[in-house]
């Protein structure tokens, strides 16, 4: 693909080009260092694929991609940004951006992406006739010529009648395997068989992991026919086989599907706080947020706590807790998002702090995006805890293969609080404190002490930073009895003291 990079920063403009022209089979062949820059570059040269920046001196890459879409330029995009925000990643899929990425972009991801847009294009290269589907996809997501154009077509082959009306029906199957999409499959065509009386068309849209059913018929049949959808992914919930969440908005014209269809899935997005395992009409699925938001930093200290001590039991316990206090009807779904992203944030602090590897190895799986798209309460948990479980896991395989060293870690993070030392352990390991000093140098390249130490000091700034215990509680609380001490210390691993980092 011929692809233009717009971004305001030379660095990143310029690594992107090297990455690309080095390490993939793509051409860039132009670079940009401001949105109006861009816009004028895509319409002289007309590339396959733009790669933006969301925030930029003066237009924004949103803004950008958003008046190439008025002016019905069509061209892929990739949205980059330093900022794990919802509402940017929202905007981006409502101006048609393919895909949306976090600073620092890893080149496995970038590969990737290009990879799934150049898929993409080469089938749209081949695709001359086209089906009702194709062309609600393109009336519901495609530029705003498309989409007229779509419209157009949509019109010939549904006429709008009196005493008909249309039901837009809007499903998520981002969290369910190939393997249950067949067996949900057989049941949903037994009732479009049973309900022949309503003309449905069906719509994936395989970006978004959505699918849109258009039912069209009298009222009374669709509300019929939702009725019994509804009963009918209720007991599949019920039995334990799969979350779907789907919700459902009418209309009379086909002018109105667009409308229909936006606000169906703004409640998609939201379905989640209702703790509802049906077919949720967008009539009844209006945000009541009735108080502030409260984060629950007594369970993040739990989860965090569990991950530092390598307990992957606790800290699935502490996420499930997180979960049970954080989602619900009272707060908005936007709020419980961020606070599941502070959530991740901190866990990657824990990460970074304890393994570096592990810490890499999360950035490039990107969690925080997939929070900020998540419809579903199980989908946040999966994601949760994955992100735990790599941190647990990680640490298990970082290559510490002796058991001795394994036992003497474990008891460091179990008795850190107390007045441990090299003999103390020693003794409890039943083995001579010279032979333990040589073992875990060798083993982890760094004295017994010195290993006790950042221990401490690493727990020590997390509690300055999350809480507002008194430096000597966190002195006592991290094994210190002196707090001068503490302070000595805190000092020489961070190079100020522990009223400067708080």
């Amino acid at each position: 693909m011929r692809i233009v990079i717009v971004e305001d920063e030379i660095a990143i403009r310029d690594g992107l080009e090297k990455i690309i022209n080095a390490d993939t089979e793509h051409t860039v062949i132009g670079t940009c260092k401001s949105a109006m820059e861009g816009i004028a570059f895509v319409k002289e040269n007309e590339p396959d694929l733009v790669i933006t920046d969301i925030r930029m001196n003066g237009m924004n890459g949103l803004e950008m991609l958003e008046i190439l879409k008025e002016q019905g330029v069509e061209i892929y995009s990739i949205i980059i940004s330093g900022y794990a925000d919802f509402e940017y990643a929202r905007k981006a899929i409502s101006v048609g951006a393919e895909e949306y990425l976090l600073k620092p972009v890893s080149i496995d991801a970038l590969r990737e992406t290009l990879a799934r847009i150049e898929d993409k294009h080469i089938k749209s290269q081949f695709q001359i006739v086209k089906k009702p589907e194709s062309y609600a996809r393109e009336y519901f997501f495609g530029a705003r010529e498309e989409s007229e154009e779509a419209a157009q077509a949509l019109k010939s082959i549904f006429k709008d009648e009196n005493n008909q009306m249309y039901g837009i029906m809007v499903g998520y199957f981002g969290n369910v395997s190939k393997e249950q999409m067949e067996e949900i499959e057989y049941p949903l065509r037994s009732l479009k068989r049973q309900y022949s009386e309503i003309n449905f068309l069906d719509v994936w849209e395989g970006r978004f992991s959505l699918r849109i059913l258009i039912l069209n018929g009298n009222k009374e049949d669709i509300k019929v026919f939702a009725d019994t959808f509804d009963e009918k992914i209720k007991y599949d919930h019920q039995q334990q086989r799969w979350e779907i969440p789907w919700c459902i908005n009418t209309c009379e014209n086909i002018e109105d599907w667009k409308e229909c269809f936006e606000a169906t899935q703004k409640a998609l997005s939201s379905y989640f706080t209702k703790r509802y395992y049906g077919l949720l009409w967008v009539s009844e699925s209006v945000e009541k947020t009735v108080k502030e938001f409260e984060y629950p930093i007594q369970t993040e200290r739990r989860i965090l706590s569990a991950l530092e001590s390598g307990n992957y039991q606790e800290m699935k316990t502490g996420i499930d807790e997180f979960l049970e206090q954080t989602v619900s009807e009272e707060y908005g779904a936007e709020e419980i998002r961020h606070g599941a992203v502070k959530l991740i944030t901190r866990m990657m602090d824990v990460a970074k702090e304890i393994n570096q590897k592990a810490y890499e190895n999360l950035q490039e799986k990107d969690y925080l995006k997939g929070v900020l798209v998540a419809y579903t309460c199980t989908e946040m948990r999966e994601i949760l805890t994955k992100c735990g479980d790599a941190i647990c896991d990680r640490k298990k395989k970082e290559g510490i293969s002796n058991y001795t060293i394994s036992r003497t870690i474990e008891y460091i993070r179990t008795h850190y609080q107390e007045g441990i030392s090299l003999e103390k352990t020693a003794e409890v390991l039943n083995i001579t404190p010279e032979y333990l000093s040589m073992l875990f140098k060798r083993e982890m390249g760094m004295n017994f002490s010195v290993f006790l130490k950042e221990f401490r000091i690493s727990h020590a700034k997390r509690l300055l930073k999350g809480t507002d215990m008194k430096i000597y509680e966190v002195a006592q609380e991290c094994g210190y009895s002196n707090s001068n001490y503490f302070t000595k210390v805190f000092k020489e691993v961070t190079g100020i003291s522990p009223a400067e980092y708080r």
